[in-house]
């Protein structure tokens, strides 16, 4: 006898976004947060210089960022080889990205006033 199979949720979910070549990443835990996760991803891809995620971060992963080859004749005189760098991405929870936010609101309004 068959059994239907059910969909394996398994939290927390990380969703990777980009600015540049600086890296983040940002953590849904739980089925409720994974929206707000993926509106924060597209928000902090084009406005990443507003927040400061490292003090928000809970966690950190490391990649290698790719300079062109032009860049990194600039950078080092190679004459055209390409760089490999090695960085660290931070990993910011939904649930403090939102009261970042909250906060950035309520000292925007005190200051207004």
């Amino acid at each position: 006898m068959k059994r239907k199979a059910s969909p394996k949720t398994r939290f927390p979910l990380d969703f990777y976004g980009e600015d540049s070549t600086w890296r983040f990443a940002v953590r849904a835990q739980n089925a409720n947060e994974v929206l707000d996760a993926l509106f924060w991803r597209a928000y902090l891809s084009v406005r990443r210089k507003e927040v400061n995620l490292f003090s928000a971060a809970v966690n950190t992963f490391a990649y290698e960022c790719h300079e062109s080859s032009s860049r990194a004749a600039e950078i080092s005189a190679s004459h055209g080889v390409v760089m490999k760098i090695k960085m660290m991405g931070p990993i910011v929870n939904v649930s403090a990205l939102n009261k970042l936010a909250e906060e950035v609101s309520i000292s925007a309004e005190t200051c207004a006033a």
